[in-house]
């Protein structure tokens, strides 16, 4: 008998830190009510749809470091900040495969195009 699918929270601290996740789909939704905390909802992890991947909060007006792309907004409980969640590439060392960036110099744009990259190569192999 197939396990029903459930959702998790998950939990980023903002600490200028990466912080590594084992999640099924998502995220879903982004969300901050407490300081210090940006929080985040997935499918839990299953051993068909398991992923690991790497989050970071920064600040509007921030600098992205190299590396990251954009992929959720939370709202401070005060609404006196907003913060960014960005998934981070996972050092090559650890990745399945290579990854070929055509960009430099410009830490958005390759930032957006190791983006791009993953997610063809999630696309491809069905995650």
């Amino acid at each position: 008998m197939p396990q029903p699918e459930v959702i998790h929270r998950y939990e980023i601290p903002i600490d200028d830190q990466n912080h590594r996740f084992t999640i099924g789909q998502g995220p879903l939704h982004f969300a901050c009510r407490r300081d210090g905390i940006v929080e985040f909802w997935a499918y839990a992890p299953t051993a068909a749809s398991a992923l690991t991947r790497e989050f970071t909060v920064v600040g509007t007006g921030h600098p992205l470091p190299v590396g990251t792309w954009h992929v959720g907004t939370a709202i401070a409980p005060d609404h006196m900040l907003v913060w960014h969640v960005l998934e981070c590439a996972i050092p090559f060392q650890e990745a399945q495969g290579e990854v070929r960036v055509g960009v430099s110099g410009d830490a958005g744009a390759i930032g957006r195009e190791v983006g791009r990259v993953v997610r063809r190569a999630r696309r491809s192999s069905g995650l």
